[in-house]
């Protein structure tokens, strides 16, 4: 049994998005690209890895007699660990909206 790669997935996704950055930061493409880039990425690897765990969790709540290839596990793994920090910037990038929502909600209970 291998492992699923956590590290070179992280190393990667982060390489890659400060490549993305520093591309918005010498205006080779918008700030709205970078982000664009990277929601469409989210929304892959969350279909990805959602899709294969419906699968997986499909056949084993049926007992179905069929063996799942570790292969699919590492993938779903894999592009649920890439989700995952894809998942981290989109919360960064959204935090003030975050922080406003929090804030005017526990404002309306006082009320």
């Amino acid at each position: 049994m291998s492992t699923y790669g956590f590290l070179p997935i992280v190393v990667i996704c982060l390489i890659i998005y400060l490549i993305s950055y520093l591309f918005t930061k010498k205006k080779s493409f918008k700030f709205i690209t970078h982000r664009r880039i990277w929601n469409l990425l989210l929304l892959i690897s969350f279909l990805v890895a959602g899709t294969i765990g419906i699968v997986m969790a499909f056949i084993y709540s049926f007992e179905l007699n069929f063996d799942i290839p570790y292969a699919m596990l590492q993938i779903h793994v894999g592009f649920g660990t890439v989700w995952f920090i894809i998942a981290t910037f989109h919360f960064f990038w959204h935090l003030t909206y975050f922080k406003k929502a929090i804030k005017i909600l526990f404002a309306s209970k006082k009320n």
